[in-house]
């Protein structure tokens, strides 16, 4: 059976492609100054300290979203050349031009055909995550009462408990619960922790646990779902 079967997704570098909008907007303030490998690099130290912020605001210590953007310009030994809140806010605007890709359309679209409980979950602000869920359109392929942002269940990734808060809303006759993410520790280990069955889509080569499955890019990581989705088929 497959209707025993769950899929979750997070949103930011899972299904929402946040590294396009990041180089995009380097590329536009300083064309020429990164390779994609440094490029890389340097997204994934801003990804970490998006997180950091996030979790500091959690905890009351209300940062403001435009730090993650002095340490870019430190790296780029350009802390004078450009104002934080222009990288800020050209980067949310090409973000808000990103696209769900056709391998993730392709998923979606044969998981709700096949009768596959999909859902979302995804730490931030209910406004702005909610945005984004517009913006890819996943409305038309995820139920909304599916879809579950931080802020609105009042806890959050990496906390074990948001996980299990999820679970409990599900329809009792789900038994196995697949979560697609990028964070190691954000999404994967608590999900495992959960009871849930995560796959790590782990663009980047980052460090992690080499029993955890893991997908290189988004084609890898539909490949690898749906195998786990068919060979648990009663």
């Amino acid at each position: 059976m497959l209707n025993d079967q769950a899929v979750f997704f997070d949103i930011d570098d899972t299904l929402l492609d946040n590294f396009c909008a990041f180089k995009e907007t380097i590329q536009e303030f300083f064309p020429g100054s990164l390779n994609e490998l440094a490029l890389k690099q340097l997204y994934r130290n801003f990804r970490q300290n998006s997180e950091k912020i996030y979790q500091n605001y959690l905890e009351g210590n209300r940062k403001h979203k435009t730090d993650r953007w002095r340490l870019v310009l430190q790296t780029l030994q350009q802390t004078s050349s450009v104002n934080t809140s222009e990288l800020d806010d050209y980067y949310h605007l090409r973000q808000g031009k990103q696209l769900l890709s056709k391998e993730m359309q392709l998923l979606l679209r044969s998981l709700k055909k096949s009768g596959i409980l999909c859902g979302v979950l995804t730490n931030g602000f209910a406004l702005q995550q909610q945005n984004k869920i517009d913006q890819l359109m996943l409305n038309q392929l995820i139920d909304p009462n599916w879809q579950f942002i931080s802020e609105e269940i009042g806890d959050a990734k990496p906390n074990v408990s948001c996980f299990r808060k999820v679970a409990k809303q599900l329809p009792k006759q789900i038994q196995r619960i697949y979560y697609l993410g990028d964070s190691y520790s954000n999404d994967i280990i608590p999900a495992q922790m959960a009871g849930w069955r995560p796959i790590w889509l782990n663009r980047f080569g980052d460090k992690g646990e080499s029993a955890i499955i893991q997908a290189k890019n988004a084609e890898e990581a539909v490949v690898l779902l749906l195998s786990q989705l068919l060979s648990n088929r009663a």
